[in-house]
């Protein structure tokens, strides 16, 4: 039990850290695209498509008011959401697993 909790903690801690690399990055392009542009370039929305999925099922910090989470408070969301993930991946891994356990023995061609 203690390894499948390590497991889900350094998947949490990896998809926290890429979360928050990836806003820090949109945000550096975004200040550092010419306002002038009719639209946003490649990098940027690829950027922000990335934000959306690595921060589902919470996609938006404006579902809930800053006030919440002031200052660096607002990674509590953004940890709890990367622990969501984290125990997702760990049971659809779990239940490939078994679904492949149960092929093998043939139990799944009846």
């Amino acid at each position: 039990m203690t390894k499948k909790f390590a497991i889900i903690v350094l998947m949490a801690l990896v998809h926290f850290g890429v979360s928050i690399l990836v806003v820090a990055t949109s945000m550096s392009v975004a200040t550092a695209i010419n306002p002038v542009q009719p639209e946003p370039s490649p990098v940027f929305r690829i950027l922000v498509a990335a934000t959306r999925v690595l921060h589902f099922p919470i996609i938006s910090l404006a579902l809930y008011s800053r006030l919440w989470f002031p200052g660096n408070l607002i990674y509590v969301p953004i940890l709890i959401n990367s622990f969501l993930w984290a125990t997702g991946i760990y049971l659809l891994f779990l239940l490939v697993k078994k679904i492949k356990k149960k092929n093998k023995n043939g139990e799944g061609n009846r």
